[in-house]
């Protein structure tokens, strides 16, 4: 169990399409609306969950084309929310547009997200528990898996807050724009590499 624990914890803590772009509604947008945002992420994240564990996911991409179709879509927009946020006007935000990012594109994010369905995978179809049925063991890593994505997912937010606050100067926040942007792209390819 505990080797599940760490697992999850070292999984999530690589920057992926939901962290980064938490942490650029903090830093463009404060509490309020990262919290709402941080809300669509958890609710995106156990829908993922539910449709791996169910098997609807396994059922979906046995359908021809789908599983292809959903890996475009998924990139594409993975990519443009890496574009919106290296280009942002002087402030690490989501949207240059100035609109504050919504709880829906959230749970929309982790539903087209690749690494939340690599990620859950991997955990439930891995790391077997001893003396568990399989009912036990499911609700444990469900347990196991939001105490440890909660606070993390928190940290992001903060973290991003926190480079609002420090009112850096305009070009320093184009390199950290930049910088955000640039990582979530990697992800995006990494992502798309990984499913070749």
């Amino acid at each position: 169990m505990v080797t599940f624990a760490i697992a999850f914890f070292l999984m999530i803590i690589t920057p992926g399409p939901g962290v980064l772009s938490l942490a650029g509604a903090g830093a463009g947008f404060g509490w309020r609306p990262g919290l709402f945002y941080l809300l669509g992420l958890f609710i995106g994240t156990n829908s993922v969950m539910i449709l791996v564990i169910t098997g609807l996911k396994g059922i979906l991409f046995e359908i021809p084309f789908v599983e292809p179709f959903f890996l475009i879509i998924s990139l594409t927009y993975l990519t443009w929310i890496a574009w919106r946020i290296a280009f942002t006007n002087n402030e690490t935000a989501i949207k240059s547009n100035k609109k504050e990012p919504k709880f829906f594109e959230a749970i929309f994010l982790q539903l087209i997200n690749p690494k939340a369905y690599l990620v859950n995978g991997v955990l439930f179809a891995g790391f077997p528990f001893e003396n568990f049925n399989l009912n036990q063991e499911i609700l444990t890593k469900i347990i196991i898996i939001n105490l440890v994505w909660i606070p993390a997912h928190f940290f992001w937010l903060w973290l991003g807050i926190r480079l609002r606050s420090w009112g850096l100067e305009s070009g320093k926040q184009k390199i950290v724009n930049k910088f955000m942007g640039l990582s979530l792209f990697v992800v995006v390819i990494l992502a798309g590499v990984s499913s070749i």
